[in-house]
């Protein structure tokens, strides 16, 4: 686990013990949304966002949305709420709301069975194989576990490459008990969804899908699944990670999500994505008064599912539905997803009961804890809650800001001799000594800057989403192996090429 992902895990935690009492609903008015903006204002700068979009919704009016600061740190350009942006996972309940579509139309049903649709299609265990249905395969609770060096893989995959993952996947518990979140078995869903529709079960299938189904009748105009940037328009933004050496914002590389997009590649800017949010909050009508799926059927995906583990007094009921979280605290019903990916960073956060919801759009691999720590202070306002959200996360975030300081005092970009590891690897991988003296491993948009760690006497990642994680070089006779892992599990391990 790096630094950040371990930073976000506890921010939630120590967010979700930060309230006590609920309250009764304060109406949305311009000094909130005075007051809230200088909030995102100081929290951007508290986390050195480059870049954000934030949107406030109640009932189906955008009652406000603005950006703030770059989306492109090079040319200067403002990111705007017209601005296209990577939403991630939050693609996954658009995914789910097509399923819902076909459900109505009787083209499947959430309890066909998986193989009705993939005959191939198989688990470890064949008793679990058999009992998936396509309801399950957006459900988290199938008890698959994802490998983590998959994702590497995705840009070079077709859906007979998910199915293959998904034969070869460790079971981690019990199917309905056990949260595993799992981007290649959700993927497979959007896949059902276009054999459903009588086409081929291809990336192209479900790109057209999609626009037929959620971008165009909801009137996402913005809206696109593409790795070609020169297919976005003028006003896209580029995403940032904070160096681990810096601590400033530095581009980040887009590596491809391919064939996985029906769990998380959607493009679209905040505008558009307020209008898909009031969808959901409508019961499946749009902005424009047209339904496009039934209540009933959009509903069953917003169902609380497999139980999610929570330690912190206050939350109840945190479970998984389809393509949703669901939880309660202290009675306050939210139902949100995020979605985050190469340093763009998404938040959908709903409160049913207030017919209210929050977007946020960050680019950085901060905006996780940017987001949020808006979302909880957002339910702080609405219910004239105590504050403590930012409180909450300042604290930790700056206890972790010292376990980086001191992680940087054994962190040399002074490298040595890497002659012998030089070159190319197995499946793709290599590594090269750039002209500036800098240490990469590489694999098609998949690049990380190692340097070393000299109290362990090897190498660590210190940029890209692996970073954190621990190089070795290991020798025997005349091959070289390269070992990558997390100090607590493996991610790769390959060998030289000559």
């Amino acid at each position: 686990m790096t630094f950040r992902r371990m930073l976000l895990m506890l921010a939630s935690i120590v967010l979700l013990l930060s309230f006590t009492v609920a309250a009764a609903q304060t109406p949305i008015t311009d000094e909130m949304l005075t007051e809230f903006e200088s909030l995102i204002e100081s929290e951007m700068a508290y986390f050195n966002i480059p870049g954000a979009a934030v949107a406030v919704i109640a009932g189906d009016e955008v009652v406000y949305a603005q950006g703030f600061g770059l989306r492109d740190l090079a040319s200067g350009e403002p990111f705007t709420t017209e601005t296209q942006f990577l939403i991630g996972s939050t693609t996954k309940s658009m995914t789910s709301l097509i399923i819902a579509q076909l459900v109505d139309e009787g083209a499947l049903t959430w309890d066909t069975p998986v193989t009705e649709f993939f005959p191939d299609f198989q688990t470890a265990d064949a008793d679990l194989t058999a009992k998936l249905t396509i309801g399950d395969l957006m459900s988290m609770g199938t008890g698959l576990v994802s490998s983590t060096v998959d994702g590497l893989y995705w840009g070079d995959w077709d859906v007979d490459s998910i199915l293959n993952a998904i034969a070869n996947m460790k079971i981690g518990g019990e199917f309905g008990e056990f949260y595993a979140y799992n981007n290649e078995v959700y993927a497979l869903s959007g896949y059902a969804a276009v054999l459903a529709t009588q086409l081929e079960p291809t990336l192209d299938s479900y790109k057209a899908l999609i626009q037929e189904r959620v971008f165009d009748p909801i009137g996402m105009s913005s809206a696109i699944i593409t790795e070609d940037t020169s297919l976005l328009s003028d006003n896209y933004s580029e995403s940032y990670e904070t160096g681990l050496l810096s601590g400033e914002p530095t581009l980040m590389n887009n590596p491809p999500i391919g064939v996985i997009a029906p769990a998380g590649a959607v493009w679209t800017n905040i505008e558009d994505m307020s209008r898909y949010v009031i969808t959901q909050m409508n019961g499946g009508v749009t902005p424009d008064g047209t339904r496009i799926v039934s209540e009933e059927s959009l509903a069953e995906t917003w169902e609380p599912g497999v139980p999610i583990a929570f330690d912190a007094p206050g939350i109840e009921n945190t479970t998984y539905g389809k393509g949703w979280v669901l939880q309660t605290y202290h009675d306050i019903p939210i139902r949100y997803h995020d979605g985050g990916w190469a340093g763009y960073s998404t938040q959908m956060f709903i409160l049913p009961a207030d017919d209210m919801a929050l977007i946020v759009f960050a680019n950085s691999t901060e905006g996780a804890l940017f987001g949020t720590a808006l979302n909880y202070a957002f339910v702080e306002r609405v219910h004239d809650l105590e504050p403590a959200s930012v409180e909450a996360t300042h604290s930790l975030t700056e206890q972790t800001r010292a376990q980086i300081e001191q992680a940087r005092a054994v962190i040399s970009t002074e490298i040595g001799d890497v002659s012998a590891f030089v070159g190319t690897y197995d499946n793709g991988w290599t590594v090269e000594l750039r002209d500036d003296d800098t240490l990469w491993v590489s694999r098609g948009a998949w690049a990380f800057q190692a340097a070393y760690l000299t109290q362990l006497e090897q190498y660590i990642l210190i940029t890209g989403g692996a970073a954190g994680s621990l190089v070795s070089f290991e020798t025997e006779g005349d091959t070289v192996t390269m070992v990558v892992n997390t100090g607590v599990e493996e991610l790769l391990r390959v060998d030289k090429v000559g």
